[in-house]
């Protein structure tokens, strides 16, 4: 069987009902970060949050290059909504407990007066002590103003019976290992965003450089740009240290190159716009177990949706992901992604309101692609809602988000429109007289007690029928109408339920 009739056959099969339904069921795993800024703009000075816990421990909450830059590590969740809202309770969970003259500052580029007066301290603010010489080391390496951007990582998994029920029906001939195959049909996925990330740049993108800044930020640039984040400028490896996305084996290989030489110090250090994960940080045992899901780390934060990303955001991608995954893969795929390169780049350092005739012409075709995909597999709603949300954006410009940013300046700055929104959803959440506000149409205040608190104390957290907690192998459910006294507080109500976390 040739590769073209596989995907033929594995297309003609989508339209049974149970694989439909399984084709549109795919997981998100987030990661945020996001600066703590003072109210006036400058970064906090003051140290992290110590009611968080332990930042080696805690799953969910931790901090990245410098201290005040909050990491938030949502869960891996089933479909957009529920992985949106784990951001934003995490969120909250933070900003109750930071000190009253922080806020998280909402955009991807930090306020100003960071670049203007904080960046010596920021260059050696980690005392997070399983990542301080690392941290240290990529500041040597790449500088503190690009490692400083904030933003949002992307992982993205398929439903795993999908994926055994596409290997077992039309694969198993042609790979001897589940795995291998795995390893494949993700890549392809890889080189599918890899192809498109202009159109997410172009979208999505969100890091305009504050005129009063940019001299210390990219002061080779001419004009205002879209995103520097997404460009060369911004959160990438070296020029001459990119990993090769023109087949599964050059990536691979690349990458093990740079591992086993010493040019990245680890894993961590790859920061490519696409990147492919296993259960562990090892490539080599990644591609013997198979491939788990890819990541994607182009997004910036984007300061319209209060999780930092929104849902349409997430069902473009997984509509672009699942429509990657049944076409065939084009034979100049190599070339496509020499060219996409180029794209991005043109994309990210664009003006935030420009487009060129080419962008318009090949986003609204690839749109009219997608449209036909969604009717011939009568995708859900929030799909066409997406796609018809991206149209709007690739007809105007001045609706993307850097376009709509684009008129947010005021004096050369962004801290006016930052500080409005950050202080505004501070003041939303805190006021609230529910602990977790996002879930309190759903769940009990006890149940919203107990979530708040088992996040802190890096208790994993599953939210569906009812909330179950665990730790390792030990799980405890309860229901989500749950009204308990909790006269010990429901920190030690937890670490009754769990004393292996006290240990």
């Amino acid at each position: 069987m040739t590769m073209m009739d596989r995907c033929a056959a594995m297309r003609e099969a989508m339209h049974e009902p149970e694989l439909r339904a399984k084709l549109f069921a795919g997981s998100f795993g987030m990661r945020m970060q996001a600066h703590r800024v003072l109210t006036d703009g400058r970064a906090s000075r003051y140290p992290y949050p110590s009611q968080l816990g332990s930042r080696v421990k805690n799953p969910y909450l931790t901090s990245g290059i410098s201290d005040n830059l909050m990491e938030f590590n949502a869960v891996i969740m089933k479909g957009s909504e529920a992985a949106v809202r784990q951001l934003q309770i995490l969120q909250q969970i933070v900003d109750r407990q930071m000190e009253s003259q922080e806020r998280l500052w909402p955009l991807t580029m930090p306020p100003a007066l960071v670049y203007k007066d904080d960046l010596d301290f920021l260059s050696y603010n980690c005392s997070r002590p399983d990542q301080k010489d690392f941290y240290h080391y990529l500041v040597g390496k790449y500088g503190i103003k690009s490692l400083l951007m904030g933003g949002v990582h992307v992982g993205y998994g398929l439903d795993k019976q999908l994926l055994e029920e596409i290997y077992h029906r039309f694969y198993q001939d042609k790979y001897r290992r589940q795995a291998d195959f795995q390893n494949h049909l993700y890549f392809k996925l890889a080189q599918g965003f890899y192809r498109w990330q202009w159109l997410f740049t172009y979208l999505f993108g969100a890091s305009p450089v504050a005129t009063s800044v940019k001299d210390i930020v990219a002061p080779e640039l001419e004009h205002q740009i879209r995103s520097l984040r997404n460009s060369k400028y911004g959160f990438t490896n070296l020029p001459n240290e990119q990993v090769d996305y023109s087949s599964l084996d050059a990536y691979i290989n690349s990458l093990a190159d740079y591992l086993e030489n010493g040019t990245y110090q680890n894993f961590h250090e790859y920061f490519g716009p696409v990147c492919l994960h296993g259960r562990t940080s090892n490539l080599e045992k990644t591609i013997n177990d198979g491939v788990q899901y890819i990541s994607m780390r182009g997004f910036d934060t984007d300061p319209f949706s209060k999780a930092g990303i929104s849902e349409d955001t997430l069902n473009f991608l997984e509509l672009v992901m699942i429509y990657t995954l049944l076409t065939e893969t084009p034979d100049d795929m190599a070339d496509k992604v020499k060219v996409a390169t180029k794209r991005n780049e043109q994309a990210a350092l664009q003006e935030p309101t420009a487009q060129e005739d080419w962008m318009k012409e090949e986003g609204l075709d690839f749109v009219n692609q997608l449209e036909a995909f969604c009717e011939e597999y009568d995708a859900p709603r929030k799909y066409r809602l997406a796609l018809k949300f991206v149209q709007r954006r690739i007809e105007d410009p001045s609706l993307t988000i850097a376009g709509q940013m684009a008129s947010k300046m005021e004096n050369g700055t962004m801290l006016s429109f930052g500080l409005k929104v950050a202080n505004d959803r501070y003041l939303e959440l805190v006021q609230s007289s529910q602990p977790l506000a996002v879930i309190a149409k759903g769940y009990s205040v006890t149940a919203q007690e107990l979530i708040r608190a088992a996040i802190v104390l890096g208790i994993q957290v599953w939210l569906g029928h009812g909330v179950r907690f665990n730790v390792g192998d030990h799980e405890e459910l309860l229901p989500a109408d749950v009204d308990l006294p909790l006269e010990e507080g429901p920190q030690q109500y937890l670490l009754n339920l769990f004393p292996e976390v006290g240990n």
